[in-house]
């Protein structure tokens, strides 16, 4: 009988750790989102200017520095995107190995 309380012990603590990740994961991803929308929407403005006041030297300058500016917000958030999607599974399966580990 208490064989079986440990395995749903085991089970649980299973459970609840890829519950865990899958949350980080997903937290992971609408960061993300927030990123490339951010730069999507300063790109967008500076087109926008662009098109509308494309006579104004201040106006270029300030659209240029928007679609460099959205541009940089992108690609910081694709850089995020795999650096912390790395340590999630590295921290998987480092926690995984040594949860296995303890059992034996």
């Amino acid at each position: 009988m208490a064989n079986s309380t440990q395995d749903k012990e085991k089970l649980d603590l299973i459970l609840r750790d890829t519950l865990a990740i899958e949350r980080t994961r997903l937290a992971n991803q609408r960061t993300f989102l927030a990123f490339f929308r951010t730069g999507l929407a300063l790109v967008v403005t500076a087109l926008a200017i662009f098109e509308f006041k494309h006579d104004d030297i201040w106006y270029i300058r300030v659209a240029y520095g928007l679609a460099i500016f959205g541009g940089i917000v992108i690609i910081a958030g694709i850089i995020n995107y795999f650096m912390i999607r790395h340590r999630i599974i590295n921290n998987y399966y480092n926690n995984h190995v040594n949860y296995e580990k303890k059992d034996e």
